[in-house]
């Protein structure tokens, strides 16, 4: 893992734990329907790690760097041949996830929280930045599909 990548990892680290927390109190508080979506930080973990997935697919490579920045941003255990595997037997509903959640999820939180739902927005950016830099230097179609992503999620 690269000096960047550790800096944005640690920085992403950061406002995961201070998101879950707000989770943690919008669950308490009886906002969240726990019954129908189950634990938030469960629900939105899940969402985080399919944008994380898709920018890795991206250019069509899992590599190392990206695997260990994954597993470090997750607490898992992936090697990047496992993710590649992952990835493709989930691509289909993969790549609807992660076309169509972020932007329900994102919706979900705006009814509860408008704060909370800017506060994941960024944190869904942040997780695609510290995937792009993994490796080095963010390839050219990581960085469209994070324009792209950051424009939807405006």
């Amino acid at each position: 893992m690269n000096t960047k990548a550790d800096i944005e990892l640690k920085h992403f680290s950061q406002d995961r734990e201070a998101f879950f927390f707000a989770c943690d109190k919008l669950e308490n508080s009886g906002q969240w329907d726990l019954g129908a979506l189950g634990p938030m930080a469960v629900y939105f973990e899940a969402d985080l790690f399919a944008v994380a997935l898709q920018v890795m697919s991206i250019d069509g490579v899992f590599e190392t760097p990206e695997a260990e920045v994954l597993n470090a941003m997750f607490d898992t255990s992936y090697t990047p041949r496992e993710l590649g595997e992952l990835y493709e037997s989930a691509a289909p509903v993969a790549t609807a996830y992660a076309k169509e959640d972020e932007e329900s999820a994102l919706t979900l939180l705006a009814q509860i929280d408008p704060a909370v739902r800017d506060q994941y927005r960024d944190l869904l950016l942040k997780a695609c930045d510290v995937i792009a830099v993994s490796d080095g230097e963010a390839e050219k179609s990581e960085r469209m599909l994070i324009a792209a992503l950051r424009e939807a999620l405006a």
